[in-house]
């Protein structure tokens, strides 16, 4: 079992990262969340991922994520019957991992629509699952809130089809909400943009 791998990012896809270490080149299958703190450091810089090693088919595939938690999040989605890697990492390729937690605590199926591999009968499972799991897993030191759901539609629409990253989305969403009136979601949404560009 590989722990975790440190070394220096080479090449990023929408898939994978390359990491190099000591003259080798690791194929690291990683989530958005991942990719996103691996922007962040840029390329040639070294980093630390945490893996999971799973044997298929066809030999060996190689998960990272940039947090201990976002791992255990991706092995406990595994638990759920129908929930392989290659649907794992994309449940995380699709949502942050707080975006998740939110998401399975809603208890909306719909949270889960678009996401290759995962139909109702499957989102329905992963809420029953892992409702009560998932709440105890902590990100950043503090536990889930649930989201309403008009800023549940807003972190979707900004997140997904506007191209924002999750912390931007949510961190405009805060703002705006923050004298705790009741929006709409396409209220929330054109707030949240008319936030994001006066900053």
């Amino acid at each position: 079992m590989i722990h975790h791998l440190e070394g220096k990012v080479v090449e990023v896809s929408d898939e994978y990262i390359v990491l190099e270490q000591g003259g080798v080149g690791y194929l690291v299958y990683t989530s958005r969340a991942t990719r996103e703190a691996l922007a962040n450091a840029g390329l040639d810089h070294e980093v630390k991922l945490y893996t999971h090693l799973q044997l298929r088919e066809d030999g060996l595939a190689l998960y990272g994520f940039s947090t201990v938690e976002e791992r255990r999040l991706f092995q406990m989605l595994m638990t759920v019957s129908g929930v392989g890697p290659k649907v794992a990492i994309s449940i995380l390729a699709a949502a942050t991992p707080r975006r998740l937690q939110e998401a399975i605590l809603s208890g909306n199926t719909a949270n889960f629509q678009g996401i290759k591999g995962i139909g109702k009968k499957t989102a329905e499972r992963l809420i029953v699952e892992l409702k009560d799991k998932i709440a105890e897993i902590p990100l950043g030191g503090e536990r889930v809130v649930k989201l309403s759901t008009q800023a549940e539609l807003a972190l979707q629409a900004l997140t997904r089809s506007l191209g924002f990253t999750e912390r931007e989305a949510r961190e405009a969403i805060v703002r705006v909400q923050a004298d705790g009136e009741q929006l709409s979601a396409e209220e929330l949404i054109k707030r949240a943009l008319q936030s994001v560009s006066r900053r």
